[in-house]
C-alpha cells in the first residue's frame, strides 16, 4: 500500500470545498497524494503543487500528467516568499510541512496573500508526541517516540514535532479566519499501511541519527524497539496510533 491509502488526502479535499474549475494549491506537495485525490474529485480544477523536493515534484509530475484542468509542479523554497501570483488560488492545503519552517507564521501570511477573498486554507500535521504503539517495553518505547519526536533530519531546517496541537494557536495569530478544528485519528491493529510506513520512518529517521552520533538512542536500542513491535504484531498484540490536527480558515470576504 502507498501514502495514497492515507485518509487525510480524502479529509484535505472534503475540507477544501472546491469548486468544479477552482484552482488549489497544495504546499508541500510531496509526490501528489494530495492533489491525486482533487484530481479525481475535480477532473477539471487547475492544480497548483510546491515542494523542496525535485525527486517528488518530478514524481508528482508524472502523477498528474493526463489532468485535464492543468498541473503546475514547481520546486520552491517554503521558507521564502511562495512563488505564486496573490489572491491566484480558491483554495490551500497543505500537511505535515509546518514542522519543518523555523519562521511557521510567514508561510500562513503567504498562505493568506495567495488566497482569493472567501478562499479557504486548509493545514494539517501529525504531533508526533501523540504517537501510541504498542510492543516494546514502556521507558524503550517511551525513548524511541520522544527521540522521533524531537529529531531533525539533515534535510530539515528547522524541526518541531509537536507543532500539530500548536496549529490552531498559529492559525488564530495569522490573517486567516479559524473556522473549525478537527483531530483525525489514525489507528490499526496491523503493521501494515500507514501504521508500517510510520513505524519504518521512525526506525530509518533514528538509525540515521544514531549513525551521525546525533540522537539520543543507539541503533541497538532501535533495533530492540523495533523487533518488539514486529513480535507484538505476530502475536495479535500491536496497536497503532497517530493524531493529525486539522485546521480550516478563511480569508475574509
Amino acid at each position: 500500500m502507498s501514502e495514497a491509502d492515507e485518509a487525510i488526502h480524502e479529509h484535505l479535499v472534503d475540507r477544501a470545498e472546491l469548486t468544479a474549475h477552482g484552482c488549489v494549491a497544495d504546499l508541500g506537495c510531496g509526490r501528489g497524494p494530495t492533489l491525486a485525490a482533487f484530481a479525481r474529485r475535480f477532473p477539471r480544477a487547475r492544480l497548483i503543487g510546491l515542494d523542496h523536493s525535485p525527486a517528488g515534484v518530478d514524481a508528482a509530475r508524472e502523477l498528474l500528467a493526463g489532468h485535464r484542468g492543468g498541473a503546475d509542479l514547481r520546486v520552491a523554497d517554503l521558507a521564502e516568499p511562495l512563488p505564486l501570483a496573490t489572491d491566484c488560488a480558491d483554495a490551500v492545503v497543505s500537511y505535515n510541512v509546518l514542522e519543518c519552517l523555523a519562521d511557521p507564521a510567514a508561510l500562513l501570511r503567504e498562505v493568506a496573500r495567495v488566497l482569493r477573498p472567501g478562499g479557504r486554507a486548509v493545514l494539517a500535521h501529525v504531533d508526533f508526541d501523540s504517537l501510541m504503539i504498542a510492543g516494546a517495553p514502556r521507558g524503550l518505547d517511551r525513548r524511541i517516540c520522544h527521540a522521533f519526536t524531537d529529531d531533525r533530519q539533515p534535510w530539515m531546517e528547522h524541526a518541531d514535532g509537536r507543532i500539530g496541537r500548536k496549529l490552531p494557536g498559529l492559525l488564530a495569530e495569522s490573517p486567516l479566519v479559524v473556522e473549525q478544528v478537527t483531530p483525525l485519528v489514525t489507528t490499526s491493529t496491523e503493521l501494515a499501511g500507514q501504521a508500517a510506513r510510520r513505524i519504518d520512518g521512525i526506525r530509518h529517521a533514528l538509525t540515521e541519527a544514531a549513525r551521525r552520533d546525533a540522537g539520543p538512542v543507539s541503533s541497538a536500542e532501535i533495533e530492540e524497539w523495533h523487533a518488539a513491535v514486529r513480535g507484538a504484531a505476530a502475536a495479535g498484540r500491536f496497536f497503532f496510533a497517530e493524531t493529525a490536527v486539522v485546521v480550516t480558515a478563511r480569508v475574509p470576504a
